[in-house]
């Protein structure tokens, strides 16, 4: 089974980076987060498990923020302001051994640059919107996306309506389609002060093979690539 990470740092945190601290904020991760600026630092650190003002091209600075091999599943190089420091700060971490680095690329010859010196993976953050949107298009039953690998993802989709008032072990999920629900995000109804009928956000973490799926549903599923797009075609 892929093996999800759960530790990040995100350096860089202006406008793209303080959207992929938000985004990572929603699957219960641990994140670390980096800027010069006070005020970018500020604006995510609720979102942030160890909010960092300081300079990534510091080592020492990086290290006494828990950035190490040991501590840090993924790191994302979000600066957007300096090819060279974006550069300097994607090599200093990969010679740390952080297990994968991502990083953003400002063009075409940055991109290039960051291969050479063993990126991970580059970002093209316009590129990626774009992807997004198509895929919007196409598979509008799919909320968010989120890639782990070349060949793993984890997607929130809607529940379908052939598994709506059925169990996840009589859905078929896991067996049929392979992959694994790891969360149920829905509305539940409640009744508030006033005692009036409202609804509330309930996320239910690893839900039980019994749980019954109902109309409305968000399911935050993971899986291989190629079994997320059989079950996206439902």
């Amino acid at each position: 089974m892929v093996q999800i990470p759960k530790n990040f740092v995100v350096i860089g945190l202006g406008v793209f980076g303080s959207h992929v601290v938000r985004h990572l904020s929603k699957y219960n991760v641990n994140i670390i987060g980096i800027d010069k600026d006070e005020k970018k630092v500020e604006a995510v650190k609720d979102f942030l498990k160890v909010p960092v003002i300081g300079d990534a091209m510091d080592k020492e600075q990086l290290e006494q923020a828990g950035v190490n091999s040991q501590d840090i599943d993924v790191a994302i190089v979000a600066i957007g302001e300096s090819v060279e420091t974006g550069v300097y700060v994607s090599l200093l971490l990969k010679e740390m051994g952080i297990k994968k680095v991502m990083a953003r690329a400002l063009n075409s010859q940055h991109a290039r640059i960051l291969a050479k010196i063993g990126v991970d993976r580059v970002i093209f953050p316009e590129e990626n919107a774009a992807e997004h949107l198509v895929r919007s298009l196409f598979s509008p039953q799919i909320i968010d996306q989120f890639e782990l690998s070349e060949d793993y993802s984890v997607v929130e989709v809607i529940a379908p309506k052939e598994m709506v008032n059925k169990t996840l072990r009589e859905s078929g999920i896991r067996s049929k389609y392979k992959v694994t629900v790891m969360s149920i995000k829905r509305k539940a109804t409640i009744i508030n002060e006033q005692g009036e009928t409202d609804t509330k956000d309930e996320l239910i973490l690893m839900p039980e093979p019994e749980e019954k799926i109902f109309q409305g549903d968000v399911l935050v599923v993971v899986g291989k690539n190629t079994d997320i797009e059989k079950f996206k075609n439902i």
